[in-house]
Formats: structure tokens, C-alpha cells, sequence
């Protein structure tokens, strides 16, 4: 047997390889490493999402060193080494670079079960969920972002007596195995991806061991976050930039992609005088290469500097739609030029309405075109919101004709920092900026992100958490996806997992209570969705008058005045209360609890009351209590 320690941790294994196990002397568990989930696959030049799974064969094990564990594995031709380094309060695993080069993937270092049972795991989709095991068997490989993929470099497993946290240091090139076995076997592990064809770099994660709480994961998740200088608190933003201050407190107002008849100055005054003294307007103009384009018929909106004006005198913050990240072929040279390339120097289709089609853009030729639209066309916005650049843009361009990698394809991790740039150039130097999907790569970067699952529980398969929250709610906001609104109900989609979409007022106003989230409400304006036949789209309008809209607003504005008080704090602990998972509490750092019902029926909140189905309480830190129905 072969075994590094200290006072905290073991790393244990035979001298064949096999075998490996973690023991946590603190909480008295052992995580023994499924070997079922060793595996690599050839390149697919898919970013490894069809690649066939192949198993690694241990081959030995070593001690390589002080407190230095290294284990090879036959992969095919080749072979990989994994060499964990035991540190005092965590495992890093890392494979060097320059393994066989037609490897395309290899999972890092695998799954670990916790031998005392009781096994969940905590996954970053969306918001983040918990997965006890439950339901038919699956294998999924999800990549960041992308709405359903995941929005933390991380995964965390819960035994009875401890729990574990996988972070990857390395989260550039890599994916997110997920599944279950037909007999029951449940697994979750790190995939490093090839980068240009080849594992050019050394790949890491860390493995910590913690308490058995969701609340405790993501704690040490946000810490490692901070270590390595990825966090900026809503004080040090502010700071920078005040006018994020008017963040909180404010009601999300999405008014559709298309150009409708209103009087939109006129709509805003009518939320004013219901009680909303803060509003993000958004879109109120199209930043896009390409004007003449329609959709469900009708043209992007597009309101003037005057009629902007007079939504900004009403205390209201308005932002352009910044869709640059793929542009329509003109058959001009100066858009080609921008397209990015895959691996057979082809422009990648993207998007398409009816019969007009989007091509990706190179992430490195945006930051001087937003430049220079912020200093021209939309230098009276006050906020800046990008479609799908932090959920579905990082990727590698193979275009060899790129100023800014003039003679070379460009890698995802180059890109990532040509996002960043991207972002910072948002912000105009002042201004707060949102874009879709949530994604912790970004967190100094951008203010909100997007994109939540309905929290729906009981027979469920995957459970909502606040799990970006807990790590990051005195950084980013994050709201639902753009027409995902308290009144909107298209757009949404069984995931049968879970559902996420619009038009479920009472759940989504309680679920933002509890998180510390603002409101979102689509109250007035136009928009287009898909007919179901191919890419053909149809338009859709919201009048602030609809029945629907008004109890939007009426659910909206007590969970506004909420995130006011709590949108600043840190979110310190999450805890369901009931087995169904229906009753929850979140706490903040002032003290401030929340309880949501999401059930079918009345429960009781010990000191607080009774709480109706769909619905939330606050019990602040001087024991004042705030109700969801404004009381």
C-alpha cells in the first residue's frame, strides 16, 4: 500500500495503480475513487462532446516525491500520469502536458463515492442542483455555460459525514461527465479537453474535503474563488463604478427584441406610478452589424436618443441589445473577415430567424468595434447587456487572416481574455453590464448573469440550489434569462430533469425573494418566438394592462424592496426545511432570513407564521417580518 499524509488527509493506493482512495481524518470519511470513470477519448473535433469514451488502465502507482502520489495509466498507444500532491487542506491532481497526441480527452482525475453513503451531488447547472440519484439512466457531457451547462468551475458530493468539491484550475479546455448507470451507479467528474488539437498544457483540479452541506461547498468554492483573485465584491465594484448602486432594488424590464407602436416614455411613467422607483429598460436599440433584418415580421427596436431620454429622467437605467457576437453574411469582406473559422476553416452557422442566418464572430475582433459604438451610437445608454457572449462564445478560431492572431488559430483560453476585454469595454468606464448566462469566468468582469431553473421539487429529479448565490451574491446578480419573465409564457421548456422558462409569477417572485435577486417583468412591448415549424417566428405582445402583467407587478414590487435591503450581502447559509425540499431558508450577512413555499400547500414558519403555497416571508435583522403580498 502506498500512502501520502498529514494531520488532515490521506491519499492512499496499491503499488498496481489501483484502488486510490482520500481518507478525511477530521470528519472520519473515506472517498474511494470509481475507476468505472477513468477514462480519454481520440479528438472528435467536437470539443469532445461525440468522442468515445475509452477506459484508462491503471499500469502503477509511486510515491514521486514528498507528499507526492503518481499514478499511470495505459491510454490505447499512450499513457497518462496523474501525480496528486497532498497540501494541508486539499488534493491537487495534476496531468502534465504532452501525453499521447492522439488523446483528445481525459477525465481528471474521475468520481469519488464517500464510503459512509447517503450520496448526492451538487451540480452548477443554472443556479446550481441537487442530484440524490433519482431517476432513468443517463450520460450527459455538459460544457460551461450554454443555459444548461455549468456555471461554476466546480462539483461537490455529500456523504453522511463529509463532503467533497471538485475544482478545476483548469477550466478553459474541459467538460462536465455526468450519469447513471443501469443499476444505479451515479458519477461526476472533470473531462480535460484537447486544446488546438493536442494537451499542449499542464491540467489541474483540487479536490477539497468539507462539511456535508451545500452551504459548505460552495463556501470553500468562493474562497479558493477569492484566492486566486477572482472576486470583487459589490463594495469594490461600486467603488469603481457607482452607478452600480441603482442595481439594487430595481425591477428587470425586458421589452422585447421588436419595435412596437407604444409611446415607451408613456409605458415607463406608468411603472413609476405604480411604485417602482428603479427599472432596467432593456433593449431600447439593436447593437448589431446588420439593421435590416426582421422578426415575427416586424424590425429590431430601435427608439431614439429623445425618447431614451425621457425614460432616463424617470430615474431609469436603459440598455442596448449588444448582439455582436455573429453577424449576418452581407457578402462584404469587411464582415467575413470577422467570422470565426472551425478546424476546416469554415464560418460557424449559429443562429437563424426565418430565413436569415448568423454566423459566429471571432471574440477578438469585438472589443474596438464596442468601443466604438459606445462612443457613438450608444453613448446615451447607461447600462450595457450582451447576448450570448459569457454562455455560448468561447470557443477557438481557426481563421488565419485575424489581426489580432494574425498566422495562428486562436485557443479558448486567448479567447476567454478576448471576452473579458469584450466586457470591460461594456462598461464604458462606469456602466453596469449583464449578459446571458451566468458564468464565474467572468465574475470581475460583469455585474449580472442569467439564466434559472423554476424551483420545482418533490418528485423532481434535479433540485434547484442557490448555489451561485452562496458564492457569489455580494458579486453578481443573477436573473432570469431575457424573455423569462414573471408574465412571459413562452420560451419555456421541460428538461424533464427540471423546467426553466417564464410565466410562473408566484414561483419566480418567491424563488427571487429567497435568493436576494431582483424581479423581472416583461410589462409592456414586443417580441418574436418560433412557430415550432423549422426557424419560422411569429410575434408576440405584453400591454401593462394585461391581467397577466398586473399580477407580475403586483408579485414584483415587494420582492424589489426586498433585494434593496439584501442585494449588497453576502448570502451565508441555504437550508432546505422540509424532505419534499418545498420549504427553504436562506440567511444574508445582516441577519435577514428568508423562507419560500414552493409546495401545494400552507406550511408554518416557527417565530413567522404561516407561509401559502408559492410564496415567501423576510424576517430582517430587527425582527421585522416582510410578506411576498406587500402586507
Amino acid at each position: 500500500m502506498l500512502a501520502i499524509r498529514n494531520a488532515n488527509l490521506g491519499v492512499f493506493c496499491l503499488e498496481s495503480g489501483v484502488g486510490l482512495s482520500i481518507v478525511d481524518y477530521r470528519r472520519g470519511t473515506r472517498w474511494t475513487l470509481d475507476e468505472n470513470s477513468l477514462v480519454y477519448g481520440d479528438i472528435d473535433n467536437a470539443g469532445g462532446r461525440r468522442a468515445r469514451l475509452n477506459p484508462l488502465t491503471p499500469v502503477k502507482g509511486e510515491i514521486a516525491g514528498e507528499n507526492k502520489l503518481k499514478l499511470t495509466y495505459g491510454a490505447g498507444a499512450g499513457v497518462v500520469n496523474m501525480i496528486y500532491t497532498l497540501c494541508p487542506d486539499y488534493v491537487e491532481v495534476l496531468m502534465p502536458a504532452n501525453i499521447w497526441e492522439e488523446t483528445g480527452l481525459v477525465s481528471l482525475p474521475g468520481s469519488f463515492n464517500p464510503t459512509d453513503g447517503n450520496k448526492k451531488h451538487i451540480i452548477p447547472i443554472m443556479q446550481g442542483m441537487l442530484w440524490d440519484g433519482r431517476g432513468e439512466p443517463f450520460e450527459s457531457r455538459f460544457s460551461e455555460a450554454a443555459h444548461h451547462g455549468f456555471t461554476l468551475a466546480m462539483f461537490g458530493v455529500l456523504g453522511a459525514k463529509g463532503g467533497l468539491l471538485c475544482a478545476a484550475e483548469t477550466a478553459d479546455d474541459c467538460l462536465w461527465w455526468l450519469g447513471k448507470g443501469e443499476r444505479g451507479r451515479t458519477w461526476c467528474a472533470n473531462l480535460q479537453v484537447e486544446s488546438l488539437g493536442t494537451m499542449r498544457y499542464d491540467r489541474r483540479v483540487r479536490l477539497y474535503l468539507t462539511e456535508p452541506s451545500i452551504a459548505d461547498i460552495a463556501k470553500t468554492y468562493r474562497k479558493r474563488v477569492m484566492e486566486r483573485g477572482r472576486f470583487k465584491s459589490w463594495e469594490e465594484k461600486i467603488k469603481e463604478r457607482p452607478a452600480l448602486k441603482r442595481l439594487f432594488g430595481a425591477l428587470m424590464c425586458f421589452i422585447g427584441y421588436c419595435q412596437d407602436e407604444l409611446d415607451y416614455a408613456e409605458e415607463c411613467r406608468k411603472l413609476k406610478a405604480y411604485g417602482f422607483h428603479k427599472a432596467l429598460i432593456y433593449p431600447v436599440r439593436f447593437n448589431t452589424y446588420s439593421k435590416d433584418f426582421l422578426m415575427g415580421g416586424l424590425p429590431p427596436i430601435n427608439l431614439s436618443e429623445e425618447a431614451v431620454q425621457k425614460i432616463k429622467d424617470l430615474g431609469y437605467d436603459t440598455a442596448p441589445w449588444s448582439w455582436i457576437n455573429e453577424g449576418l453574411d452581407d457578402g462584404s469582406r469587411e464582415m467575413r473577415s470577422r467570422f470565426r473559422r472551425n478546424r476546416k476553416g469554415e464560418p460557424i452557422l449559429n443562429w437563424q430567424i426565418d430565413e436569415q442566418k448568423w454566423y459566429q464572430c471571432c471574440s477578438s475582433t469585438l472589443e474596438d468595434y464596442q468601443r466604438q459604438a459606445n462612443a457613438c451610437r450608444f453613448r446615451d445608454m447607461t447600462w450595457d447587456h450582451f447576448d450570448v457572449i459569457t454562455c455560448a462564445a468561447n470557443s477557438e478560431c481557426h481563421a488565419l487572416d485575424h489581426k489580432n492572431h494574425p498566422g495562428r488559430p486562436l485557443s479558448k483560453t486567448e479567447d476567454r481574455e478576448w471576452i473579458r476585454k469584450l466586457l470591460i469595454a461594456g462598461q464604458a468606464g462606469e456602466r453596469p453590464v449583464s449578459s446571458e448566462n451566468f458564468n464565474d469566468a467572468y465574475s470581475m468582469e460583469y455585474d449580472l448573469g442569467s439564466v434559472k431553473a423554476w424551483a420545482q421539487y418533490g418528485p423532481w429529479e434535479f433540485w434547484p440550489i442557490p448555489l451561485t448565490m452562496l458564492v457569489f451574491h455580494d458579486s453578481i446578480i443573477h436573473s432570469w434569462w431575457e424573455p423569462h419573465n414573471y408574465n412571459n409564457r413562452f420560451h419555456s421548456r421541460d428538461m424533464k430533469k427540471y423546467q426553466y422558462g417564464g410565466g410562473r409569477p408566484r414561483l419566480m417572485a418567491a424563488m427571487d425573494a429567497l435568493y436576494g435577486c431582483p424581479p423581472d417583468v416583461f410589462p409592456f412591448g414586443a417580441m418574436y418566438g418560433f412557430t415550432g415549424r423549422g426557424r419560422e417566428s411569429f410575434v408576440y405582445k405584453f400591454r401593462f394592462e394585461d391581467e397577466e402583467t398586473q399580477l407580475a407587478l403586483k408579485l414584483a414590487l415587494p420582492v424589489a424592496r426586498l433585494h434593496e435591503r439584501t442585494g449588497m450581502l453576502e448570502m451565508t447559509d441555504f437550508k432546505f426545511l422540509s424532505e419534499d425540499g418545498c420549504l427553504q431558508k436562506t440567511e444574508f450577512a445582516d441577519g435577514t432570513r428568508v423562507y419560500a413555499n414552493f409546495g401545494l400547500f400552507e406550511r408554518y414558519v416557527e417565530g413567522a407564521g404561516s407561509l401559502q403555497c408559492e410564496s415567501w416571508l423576510a424576517v430582517l435583522g430587527d425582527g421585522t417580518i416582510l410578506r411576498g403580498d406587500g402586507a
